[in-house]
């Protein structure tokens, strides 16, 4: 009987305490509820720190080129660009494995500790009792911590993204838009490729960066893989570092890719007086350019050293030197800058291309020529001298005029057929392109009363006369626009002479998107514009 009562005694003070041990755990319970949440935050907030029990591991540039930080392999050619990616594009995901790992590690260490307590103990069971009780509350409240982070995270990145996103498109269409009104491009002197972006070298480490727009890489700006802050947009990049071709990796001249660039080449037959009015075009220019107050410069030596050979050859009078056949040429590279001002929309950089004329001889020998089909304009030159029934007007007395001329040795409408079908070969859409036909050498038909109509500026008729008329009719029909000139590079280039051989050029900037004055009174009283039939 004692035993009973003993053991009963027993029953009631273990229920008792167990109650009371319930009791207790059941009024701390969203304590300890409170605690696996706090964890929840404070295991966040230490991932952040980049601390914590398993450290996040960091998307470096070098992911970034290997494309194992999640980003979107870029269009193009070229991987991705050597700098640290934005959080909001990568890090957060490598972020939010590491919060899950030491919140889940932080609750298995200690369900594991709980269990393991006391073993071979006769305790162990209370160990355990506790360690169920207590680090339920604390799962639980882990559970819901994360529920709130995930939710909270989940906000906050959804409303960077948004910001983000604007930013960047802001900050892109911006670029795009200024860039577009300006016609601005980069252009190469060396290979000829013309591109709307340019690729840009870091100052600090050389690497090469071939998109430098806002993007996952950056919205305001950039940090290189060596830590060098790059600025995005085109417009900021050009002013700060060195533009170079995406296709060659050579210097482009500066300032490409955010101020106006016109290409203009210049096309017809061998010795035809192509390079001598390249010369006395941009002197005239120049001159021209002054009297409005617009600066000519340059921006690399190999074309100042051009501009300098033939202003000396044009003001003595000189020969000029035929340009070597199958030599590629480079461009001649001046930069206008209007009203002294340095800012980007006030300039324009104008390419000019003076190729051999064995080149526009035979279509297979032009395939290198890839500035041609860049141009928003051409200039082809065309010597009178050339033409048989020119020739047939200088007969007799007048036959000494022809060997002074030094007559280009090819038939215009040939030279002109051939460039028009490279063009249509490469895709060129020449319905979309003006071509300036311009006759030059007038300064030797001013005397003759049948050239008359041609020196008062009555050029494409003059031509139909001269037997050109096929020429004509086939450049209207090529080209959307279609303008003729007669210039002399010998008179022409005295200040408001109306044979100036500026005129062409003028034309062409102006359709170009840099305006240079007002076009010449004899260029308008031809047809101004004819349309591609």
């Amino acid at each position: 009987m004692p035993y009973v009562i003993g053991g009963a005694l027993l029953l009631c003070i273990g229920l008792w305490l167990a109650a009371v041990i319930v009791a207790i755990v059941a009024w701390l319970y969203p304590v300890f509820m409170l605690v696996g949440s706090t964890w929840a935050f404070v295991s966040t907030c230490l991932v952040l720190a980049g601390r914590g029990s398993r450290k996040p591991v960091l998307v470096t540039p070098n992911d970034v080129v290997n494309g194992t930080a999640g980003l979107r392999k870029p269009h193009g050619p070229f991987p991705p660009d050597w700098a640290w990616p934005s959080y909001l594009a990568a890090q957060w995901r490598r972020d939010l494995v590491a919060s899950w790992h030491n919140a889940y590690g932080f609750i298995v260490r200690g369900w594991q500790w709980g269990f393991g307590y006391g073993i071979g103990s006769k305790l162990r069971w209370v160990s355990s009792c506790l360690t169920i009780l207590i680090w339920s509350g604390v799962t639980l409240g882990a559970i819901v911590g994360a529920v709130q982070v995930l939710v909270i995270g989940a906000i906050a990145l959804g409303l960077g993204w948004l910001g983000w996103g604007a930013l960047v498109g802001s900050l892109r269409g911006y670029d795009h838009v200024v860039r577009r009104l300006r016609k601005a491009s980069g252009s190469c002197a060396v290979c000829y490729h013309v591109m709307a972006v340019p690729a840009y070298r870091c100052g600090g480490c050389q690497v090469v960066h071939h998109d430098i727009r806002p993007g996952v890489l950056g919205a305001m700006s950039r940090t290189c893989g060596c830590g060098t802050k790059l600025p995005t947009t085109v417009l900021r990049a050009s002013r700060r570092l060195e533009a170079l071709c995406q296709r060659c990796d050579r210097p482009l001249r500066g300032g490409s890719g955010a101020v106006t660039d016109i290409r203009v080449p210049v096309f017809g037959p061998v010795s035809a007086g192509k390079t001598r009015l390249v010369h006395a075009g941009l002197v005239t220019l120049r001159d021209r350019a002054a009297a409005e107050g617009v600066v000519l410069d340059f921006v690399d030596e190999a074309s100042r050293q051009a501009f300098l050979h033939g202003e000396q050859l044009i003001t003595s009078g000189g020969d000029t030197a035929k340009t070597p056949a199958g030599q590629l040429p480079p461009a001649i590279t001046v930069r206008f800058t209007r009203g002294g001002t340095a800012k980007a929309r006030g300039q324009a950089l104008v390419h000019l291309f003076d190729a051999a004329g064995e080149f526009f001889l035979d279509r297979d020998d032009n395939s290198e020529l890839e500035f041609l089909d860049h141009a928003g304009g051409l200039v082809f030159v065309v010597d009178p001298f050339a033409i048989g029934w020119v020739r047939d007007q200088l007969g007799g007395a007048l036959e000494s005029r022809l060997a002074e001329a030094h007559p280009a040795s090819g038939d215009p409408e040939q030279v002109y057929h051939v460039t028009a079908r490279r063009l249509r070969d490469y895709g060129v859409e020449t319905e979309r392109r003006a071509l300036a036909i311009t006759v030059v050498k007038a300064d030797l038909l001013t005397d003759l009363p049948w050239a008359a109509d041609l020196c008062a500026g009555a050029v494409r008729d003059w031509l139909n006369t001269a037997g050109l008329d096929n020429l004509v009719l086939a450049a209207e029909r090529d080209f959307a626009e279609v303008r003729y000139f007669v210039v002399s590079s010998v008179t022409g280039i005295r200040p408001g002479h109306r044979l100036t051989p500026a005129a062409p050029f003028r034309w062409l900037l102006g359709l170009g998107g840099f305006a240079l004055g007002r076009a010449e009174k004899a260029s308008r009283e031809e047809k101004p514009t004819m349309e591609a039939s």
